[in-house]
Formats: structure tokens, C-alpha cells, sequence
């Protein structure tokens, strides 16, 4: 594995790295970008070579600073809750909103999905300095629902998912709890941790399983 000043040299200059969560859960792997460091060829790459849903992930703290709700806690709250159903992995999901920026056209582009992350990163950004002004500007920039859905770290001792582990990589490199990450589909299924290590090593990108995150950078 890369060490912590290669691996944040990497994501701040715009690479990605690849993560394998756990056996025994979903047994995936995540491609990986710092969201302060996304761009429309960002989201293009997350597209093409991934091919999962295109996530924006913040910290547990970032949410609660900014109200954003979880959406089982909505459903429960209109009387949906029979629709809150665990997955086979046993976790409830991280989903909260999903968001626009108010200055995208349509909201689905490359183009705009990276204005909207941009934006949620500038908004984490804020939090450290005001968390009202950060919340005030949150509410004045995006609209919802939207193309772009925020996923909120629940905390790794709680839950084992990739929304928790981007969270934890981006606190042992010292950067903003601000990433985005999509799952790695294969032809009908998700792709294998085999292949995904082939594809890190063609193209160059850092491959990371999970309990490597938890016991050499954490």
C-alpha cells in the first residue's frame, strides 16, 4: 500500500483510489475521489469506469452541522418506516438528500454533478469556520431533490460501509471529511475484487482493501 503522503499527494492532485470494503458485507470495491479535487473529467472517469451511483460523502459531524436528515429517519417520520428494510449486509443506508447545485441546467451532466460537488465541498469547507453561515449558504445554493445524493458517514464503529471508510481515509490523510465515491459494476454484477485489482494496476490508481484503511492509516 502507498504511504499517507503518497496516497493524499494522489487524491489532492485528482487521482482516485480503489477500495474493497470487507468479506463477509458487501464485498465491493468503490472507486474513490477527494471531492475537493473533482472535475467534469472526474465525474466522466466515476461514469465510464465505474459505472455505480455517483455519491458525494460527507462525516457524521458535517451533517448534523448542516441538519441534513437521513432518509430512513424521513420515511419512519411520515409513516414509511415499513419501507425501512435492512440490506443483506445488515447496515441501514447512509442516503440523505440528494441535492443540485442552483447554478446547474439540469443537474445529471458531468458538468453539473461536478458543480454540485464542488459546491458541497466549498459548504464542508465552512463548516470549520461558521456552521451557521455554512448552513445558511447550504440552504441559499441547492435545491432538492437532485441528481447528486449525500451519503452520511454513520461512523465506522457503528457501520462498515465505503461511505465510512472514505470518511476515515480522508481524516488519516488530513483532508476534509469531502469525498465522492461510485461503485465498480461488472458485466451484471459488481466487479470482482480480482479484476478491479488488475484495473488499479493497468491505470495506474491506488488499490486499497478496507481493514487496510483501519489498521495501517486509521
Amino acid at each position: 500500500m502507498l504511504s499517507k503522503n503518497k496516497l493524499r499527494e494522489e487524491l489532492r492532485s485528482g487521482l482516485p483510489v480503489l477500495v474493497y470494503d470487507f468479506k463477509g458485507r458487501e464485498e465491493e470495491v468503490d472507486m474513490m475521489f477527494y471531492a475537493g479535487a473533482v472535475t467534469t473529467k472526474s465525474i466522466t472517469t466515476l461514469r465510464r469506469e465505474a459505472g455505480g451511483l455517483i455519491c458525494y460523502v460527507t462525516g457524521e459531524r458535517e451533517g448534523k452541522a448542516l441538519g441534513l436528515p437521513f432518509i430512513t429517519e424521513l420515511l419512519r417520520e411520515v409513516g414509511l418506516g415499513e419501507l425501512v428494510k435492512r440490506p443483506i449486509y445488515g447496515d441501514e443506508p447512509a442516503f440523505s438528500l440528494w441535492v443540485n447545485h442552483i447554478e446547474t441546467r439540469t443537474g445529471i451532466s458531468d458538468r453539473d454533478r461536478a458543480t454540485t460537488i464542488r459546491g458541497l465541498h466549498e459548504v464542508v469547507k465552512m463548516i470549520e469556520k461558521d456552521e451557521e453561515e455554512a448552513k445558511s449558504y447550504f440552504k441559499r445554493s441547492f435545491m432538492s431533490p437532485g441528481h447528486v445524493p449525500i451519503l452520511i458517514s454513520r461512523g465506522i464503529g457503528r457501520r462498515r460501509g465505503h461511505t465510512e471508510l472514505a470518511v476515515v481515509l480522508a481524516e488519516a490523510l488530513g483532508l476534509e471529511r469531502s469525498m465522492v465515491i461510485a461503485e465498480m459494476l461488472g458485466e451484471g454484477d459488481s466487479l470482482s475484487k480480482e479484476k478491479a485489482k488488475v484495473l488499479a494496476e493497468n491505470w495506474g490508481f491506488a488499490f486499497i482493501e478496507g481493514e487496510e484503511i483501519l489498521s495501517e492509516l486509521a
